[in-house]
Parts: C-alpha cells; structure tokens; sequence
C-alpha cells in the first residue's frame, strides 16, 4: 500500500485535508460574519465625524433575541424614551452622558443608539472611549433605523 510522506495511508491525508479546508472556510464565513456586523465607518478626512465601529440593526436584534450579553443605551431625552425604546435599553440621555457615563458598565459590548445625524452619536462614542471603553458600538441608522424594520419597542 501506497503511504504519503508521514507514513499515513492517502485515505486517511485526503479525510484530514478535507477537514482542514472545512474548517478554514467555517472560520473565513465566520470572519466574515463579524466584520460586517462590527464594521468600522467610513468618515471624511477634513471635519468629519470621528470614527466610529458601527453595528447593524439586525444584528443587534439577534444579540437580543439569542439572550447574548450586550449593553444597549438609549442617548435620547428621557420623553422619547419613555415613548418607546429598544428591548432591554437604558436611558442615558447624551446631554447627561458626562455626569452619567459610570453608569454603563464597561463589558459587555455597548451599543449606544439615538435618533442623531451619526456626526452626534460619534460624539458620544468618542467620549467614551476617553473615558475607556474599549468595546462601544454605535446603532447604524439609529432609533429610526430599528423601527423602519419593524423591530420590537419597549414603551
């Protein structure tokens, strides 16, 4: 019988070969998979808005609906909140973010959200990362974003 240079029959370096590119191409998926959900935005070099890493409504829905660990803060005043508010969500308005930023613990993952030109909740995403943190994201297309997709709301 014919052996391969460890002394393996073939059989059994095709079955291991097979596994590996399995595997590799579940871990490229997967790489793939969070790198648009946690995509970094795109912002203008002269006066634009700080960079910000960015997460995807509906990825956010699923880190809810799955019971994942994340920390969701609602920068809108304390009326619209009251109004209705994403699932689980804590208000922190932005005019009190300064006073109140110890209140948003620093793990797990933080998405912040408000319904702001993304120009205003960079602002408080650059904030905090002054402050620290490390793992903030900011709600692409915001309040307005979770509810144009029909998205539940807590009120």
């Amino acid at each position: 019988m014919k052996r391969g240079h460890c002394g393996c029959p073939p059989a059994l370096l095709l079955g291991v070969a097979r596994g590996l590119a399995a595997a590799l191409a579940l871990a490229a998926g997967l790489a793939l998979a969070a790198g648009l959900a946690l995509a970094p935005a795109a912002h203008a070099a002269h006066g634009g808005a700080p960079s910000v890493a960015l997460t995807e409504p509906d990825y956010l829905r699923w880190l809810i609906d799955s019971r994942q660990p994340v920390v969701v803060i609602d920068l809108r005043p304390p009326a619209e909140y009251a109004a209705g508010h994403l699932p689980g969500a804590r208000s922190v308005p932005m005019a009190e973010l300064d006073r109140r930023f110890g209140e948003i613990p620093t793990t797990p993952m933080v998405v912040l959200y408000c319904r702001c030109p993304i120009e205003e909740a960079a602002t408080a995403y650059a904030f905090l990362e002054t402050r620290g943190y490390l793992n903030h994201v900011v709600l692409q297309e915001g309040y307005d974003g979770w509810t144009r997709r029909r998205f539940p709301i807590v009120k």
